[in-house]
């Protein structure tokens, strides 16, 4: 079988169908075996077509995707391999929706517990610097279907949703997209012309009317938004082995050594992890913001997060991807059930990934 351009392996079923959207005519191969996988056809905004493989693991978490992740590697022999999907984003620096390209990425878990606490041992895996510079030249995202800027009545919800949550929306990561400059405070005070939010000192708070609205309008809000305008962030993305939702994950993160870090799941870190052992000359994990692991999280930006993420994947890959179809060479792969995952190579591959 010829070589393809590229594998994407995406844990969850929301994930792999979010990924669907980028490809037309996907077929089914190796119905039968253990790892099965979609193949279709990207076509470039140049007129380039790239090969695509679609799989996914039975479970998520970094077990399960590294042992289908290098099965398939070691039998469609990409030029890149890719993760779309969903994560949590530190609220510092990400919104609900904004997309994550990992510029770098480690499993935050990797260490000595002694009785003092955990000590970190991290082995980062860094994404290339063509990767980098493409994805902050994506910012905004600008085109893709998912993105759209902010109504006038869409910043008035997301005013009212961050004084619901106790935020100051001044500070939030996204404030200038829901309020650029010349519109703050003027957009605030006909908010105020509804009866929904006065002020009485320096910051505004909501009228009972006000929370009322936006509570009910939140409970409506059962499928998420088909748009937002959202970011790319080009960061660091830790990746774990259990899901966190106690508020706190951002701080230990930052003691651990990485202040930056912006997004947490646990899958990038394998992606990287085999792309590096089994010789694959580039990896890239794209994911949505979903929440932002603490006890407010919802799933209502799940569907959108998922979609982004596939959408920021196959743009990057518009811009950077390409390969020549050299040959590779087949290789012995032994797997144990245990943290990681050993390779046995006896033959070198010669695949290129240009661009």
């Amino acid at each position: 079988m010829d070589p393809i351009d590229v594998l994407i392996v995406a844990a969850i079923p929301l994930e792999p169908e979010a990924a669907k959207a980028g490809v037309e005519d996907w077929t089914l191969h190796d119905e039968n075996d253990p790892h099965p996988y979609l193949r279709g056809e990207y076509r470039c905004s140049d007129g380039r077509r790239l090969s695509v493989a679609l799989a996914r693991p039975v479970r998520m978490s970094g077990r399960p995707t590294g042992v289908a992740a290098t099965a398939l590697v070691d039998r469609l022999r990409p030029g890149c391999l890719g993760m779309p999907g969903v994560c949590t984003g530190n609220p510092g620096q990400v919104a609900l929706g904004d997309v994550v390209v990992a510029e770098m990425t480690y499993e935050y878990d990797e260490g000595k517990q002694t009785r003092d606490g955990f000590v970190g041992d991290h082995r980062q895996y860094q994404l290339d610097q063509k990767w980098i510079r493409a994805a902050q030249e994506l910012n905004p995202p600008s085109g893709l279907p998912s993105y759209g800027p902010a109504t006038e009545e869409e910043a008035a919800l997301w005013l009212l949703e961050r004084l619901l949550l106790d935020q100051d929306p001044v500070k939030h990561p996204a404030f200038e997209r829901y309020f650029p400059p010349g519109t703050w405070p003027q957009r605030p005070q006909a908010i105020e012309a509804r009866g929904h939010i006065v002020r009485p000192g320096v910051q505004w708070v909501l009228t009972e009317e006000g929370r009322t609205f936006i509570e009910r309008a939140r409970y409506d809000d059962v499928y998420g938004p088909a748009k937002l305008p959202f970011a790319v962030a080009v960061a660091p993305m830790a990746s774990g082995s259990y899901v966190a939702k106690d508020g706190e994950a951002w701080a230990r993160l930052s003691a651990m050594g990485v202040r930056t870090v912006t997004g947490l799941d646990m899958e990038a870190a394998t992606i990287a992890t085999v792309a590096e052992t089994q010789g694959v000359p580039d990896w890239l994990v794209v994911k949505g913001v979903m929440d932002h692991a603490d006890p407010a999280k919802d799933d209502r930006y799940k569907r959108f997060a998922a979609r982004a993420s596939a959408e920021v994947l196959y743009a990057l890959l518009d811009r950077r991807a390409g390969r020549s179809p050299n040959p590779a060479a087949g290789r012995d792969v032994r797997l144990e059930n245990v943290r990681g995952l050993q390779i046995g190579d006896h033959n070198l591959q010669h695949n290129t990934f240009n661009g």
